[in-house]
Parts: structure tokens; sequence; C-alpha cells
């Protein structure tokens, strides 16, 4: 059972879940280097933040993160933070990584999905976005292009 977050006023749990997507949806974590500096980032900022990251992975083209302890945080303020700091280091110092399938002054597209989530554990969580995560992973099918003559 977690520990519920005590302040002077307040007694409770604060669970999120948040997926970021790249700038027209790339597949830019394809590439372990990139996942490992993101990762690095989004510790740091989080650390600064002063909340919890209970569990992140990624599939090829976006990123899921579980966040814990946010409640001094805004569900758009906790967005804007981490993509805009992930972003702006990212641009700064290891454009290299991913300037093959993205340009512009951005990284991330400019949505994201939140969902609060229950009384629930990390372990769960971890389960959860690790198993989601096989079906981006497998290889796309190659198949011909279709055409009106051999449209099914």
């Amino acid at each position: 059972m977690k520990t519920l977050q005590s302040s002077a006023h307040s007694v409770g749990e604060s669970n999120l879940h948040l997926q970021f997507t790249p700038a027209y949806r790339r597949r830019v974590f394809e590439s372990r280097v990139l996942r490992d500096v993101v990762t690095s980032l989004l510790v740091e900022q989080a650390e600064k933040l002063e909340i919890t990251l209970a569990a992140f992975d990624y599939g090829p083209d976006h990123l899921h993160l579980f966040v814990t302890d946010w409640k001094c945080w805004s569900v758009s303020d906790l967005a804007q933070r981490f993509k805009g700091a992930v972003s702006y280091e990212l641009r700064k110092n290891y454009s290299y990584l991913f300037d093959d399938k993205l340009w512009g002054r951005k990284f991330w597209s400019s949505g994201y999905f939140y969902r609060t989530v229950g009384a629930v554990t990390a372990e769960t969580v971890k389960k959860y976005v690790k198993e989601s995560q096989t079906k981006h992973w497998k290889q796309k099918e190659t198949t011909t292009q279709k055409t009106l003559i051999n449209y099914n």
C-alpha cells in the first residue's frame, strides 16, 4: 500500500499518467541513445519540480510517464515543464540524435494525453506501461501500395 502524502492542511494521493508524442509523430525513440538522454532529462526535471516519476516507458513514437506526488502542480503546468525542459535541452545539445527526423524549433507535438489514476501501485503501472508498449515495437509489415486494381 502506498503511503499517503500529508501537508499542513491535507492528506492524500495524486497519481497521473501522461503521454507525450514527438512532433509529426516521428519514430525518434527507436534510438536507445535518445531514450537514455530523454530519461535523464525527465528525471532531472522531476527532481526540480519535487515530484516522483514512478514509471516511464517509450514506444517508437511516444513516451508514457507515471507521475506521483504532483499535487502542487496543475496537469498543464507539468506537461509544459516536462516538454519544455526536455525540448530545450535536446535542441540545444542533442539535435544530432534526431535531426534526420525532426526539423524546426520543436521536439514535441503540441498536445498530450493525461489521466488521473486512482490508488494503484507503481508495479501495476509499470506492468501496464511495459505490456502496452509491446505492440508498438513489432516490425511493420511491408505491403504493396493499394491501388484501385488490387484494393481488397
